[in-house]
């Protein structure tokens, strides 16, 4: 199984955008004017959700530099004295919760005579959003799901302290996609004793799919109509709908106090009884029928867990044959060695190539400097061109500018820039310096690189002008593009010949493993007369010589023994059992096989 079993719910979570942490206090948003900017100590940044009884904001918390939530009482429930006592009373109670699986609450107060709770800032979603983007969960994200809110649940209870509530818009699945989250304690309790005042309508009585029996019978609600409730969030993840639906609500809650829930096709055959025992269990009418306590129900779910995880493991340990695995490994070795011996190789010959490259440059920049500072001296244009034209049958050899000692152009094949001054290469473009000479490369608007070669001219010693070469290195990538074509098809063919061999060999040993698995089962139904045939000498024919050795010796044990009228498959039985078990079972039942082996004659 995953050590993530929430992988369904991944992309939903990450789609949401819930309001994260700045990055500093700078970053802190200004509020708008129809929310307060602060409410105590805390400085209000914006609003993050609004329900029927409440409003619920991010803010900055400057004395313990925190960012958090505050759920702040709408203005009209906050006026009646009833109503927000009842609020802060439930709410200090749930703050005394800490758990894991439970939203924690930071602080409770009033401020301008309005209750409000500051708890934790949660990224992610709730799991209503989920369920409205994913219709249902499979079934190893509901178990866990389901398995995490047992556990917080049993916490609570344990404190004396029940939901009531319990429904897909009060839990948070976070960001990290492995945690669970409960909010909202006891505010089912208080929006009740609303509606009976009439201070509320029936429409925030809570989510009536997910209420119990006993909730709706007005009867003394305990742990016990968590648990139900709880029933019928497992039922939706794993259907997609609650198992009790009507437009009407005198329907609906008849349906809850006397209908039986539809059984859910879990197409998993190993769980499918546990899963719908586990819901028949959660959505029994009488509460002393359901689990009795949230730790019992976290048990029976960790339980199912198992069997998922077990499961997981055997398909993951399924057979693998040993011909494939072999071929693929060896193919995936060669392969990763000749790509670092490519890598190497390639790097090594372009750096060589640049090398020379540089020096060829050098060197025919000199040869140019030195034959045109004369001509510069005597200020010889006829003999600057003359020496342009002639340098540039070079092939490699793109353009030519003599400069003066000012940077103007004096002679060049690039005609409109004689007599203009020349913008030399950004330092950035320098790769290499030799003595004086400096070599810049770029791209042409067609890819191809280029190496330009700047280098003073001198007369005597005195500095007369510069030069500015540029040349192609198309031949040498074209050396290097080669090499490498070359290496890459040497390393397909030998790929190719290593797989090939290897899978030859591969399929060899699979086929002498056969033929003892295949030795061994005739062994299992009492065929000690097997033999296996060989005339090969290496360790196969060893291994073959031993179960000839080992069946000769269960043979001679069945023929002594015949006279008590005992059958060869009966005696087998009595006498080989360890030996049978040994063509599956561990390391045990082999040391068994081979104490059989040592201690039998030569025969075969």
């Amino acid at each position: 199984m995953n050590d993530d079993p929430l992988d369904s719910v991944r992309e939903a979570i990450q789609r949401e955008q819930p309001s994260g942490k700045p990055s500093n206090k700078d970053s802190i948003e200004i509020p708008s004017k129809e929310q307060p900017r602060m409410l105590g100590r805390y400085r209000i940044l914006d609003e993050v959700g609004r329900g029927s009884t409440a409003l619920v904001y991010r803010a900055y918390d400057p004395q313990l530099d925190r960012f958090l939530a505050i759920k702040l009482l709408r203005e009209r429930l906050a006026k009646d004295d009833a109503y927000r006592k009842g609020f802060i009373r439930e709410a200090r109670l749930a703050a005394q919760l800490t758990h894991s699986n439970i939203v924690t609450i930071y602080d409770v107060g009033i401020s301008d005579n309005t209750p409000y709770i500051a708890m934790e800032l949660l990224e992610g979603a709730t799991l209503e959003e989920i369920l409205k983007r994913n219709k249902k969960l499979n079934l190893n994200s509901a178990i866990s799901i389901a398995s995490q809110l047992a556990a917080g649940l049993s916490y609570a209870h344990r404190q004396g302290v029940v939901h009531r509530d319990i429904k897909p818009g009060n839990i948070l699945l976070l960001k990290d996609r492995k945690t669970v989250k409960l909010t909202d304690f006891g505010i089912a309790q208080i929006d009740d004793n609303l509606v009976k005042s009439g201070l509320l309508n029936d429409k925030v009585l809570g989510t009536p799919e997910y209420m119990s029996p006993e909730q709706i019978l007005g009867q003394k609600i305990d742990k016990r109509s968590d648990l139900y409730s709880l029933g019928v969030l497992l039922y939706k993840m794993l259907a997609g709908l609650p198992p009790f639906m009507s437009d009407e609500l005198g329907d609906l809650f008849k349906q809850i106090i006397k209908s039986k829930q539809p059984e859910i096709l879990i197409e998993n055959e190993q769980v499918k009884d546990d899963v719908n025992d586990l819901l028949r269990k959660l959505l029994q009418k009488k509460p002393a029928k359901r689990f009795q306590s949230a730790s019992q129900l976290q048990t029976e779910l960790q339980h199912i867990f198992g069997k998922l995880k077990k499961q997981k493991t055997k398909s993951s340990n399924r057979f693998s044959s040993l011909t494939l695995r072999w071929t693929i490994t060896m193919a995936s070795i060669v392969f990763v060695s000749m790509c670092i011996g490519l890598l190497v190789v390639y790097l090594t010959q372009h750096k060589a190539l640049s090398g020379i490259t540089y020096n060829y440059g050098h060197t025919i920049g000199k040869m140019i400097a030195y034959q045109s500072s004369e001509a510069i001296v005597l200020e010889d244009a006829i003999g600057l061109n003359a020496l342009v034209n002639e340098s540039l049958k070079n092939e490699q050899l793109e353009t030519i500018y003599i400069l003066d000692r000012k940077g103007k152009v004096l002679a060049s094949n690039d005609k409109p820039q004689v007599g203009k001054k020349l913008t030399l290469p950004e330092e950035e473009e320098l790769v290499s310096r030799i003595d004086l000479t400096k070599i810049y490369q770029n791209q042409k608007i067609n890819g191809q690189t280029i190496f330009n070669v700047g280098m003073p001219i001198y007369f005597g010693d005195k500095v007369v002008g510069n030069l500015f070469v540029s040349f192609s290195t198309k031949s040498m990538y074209q050396a290097s593009n080669l090499t490498l074509v070359t290496m890459l098809v040497v390393m397909l063919v030998t790929l190719l010949v290593v797989s090939v061999a290897t899978l030859v060999l591969a399929k060899q040993t699979s086929r002498d493993y056969k033929r003892v698995a295949l030795g061994l089962r005739k062994m299992a139904l009492g065929r000690v007369d097997a033999r296996i045939l060989s005339e090969r000498n290496d360790e196969a024919s060893q291994l073959f010589t031993a179960f000839n050795q080992l069946a000769a010796y269960l043979d001679r044990l069945f023929d002594s023994r015949n006279g008590k009228g005992k059958s060869d498959t009966q005696e087998f039985n009595v006498i080989s059992a360890k030996v049978v078990k040994s063509s599956t079972d561990g390391q045990r039942d082999i040391d068994t096989v081979e104490v059989s082996i040592e201690s039998s004659t030569d025969d075969t």
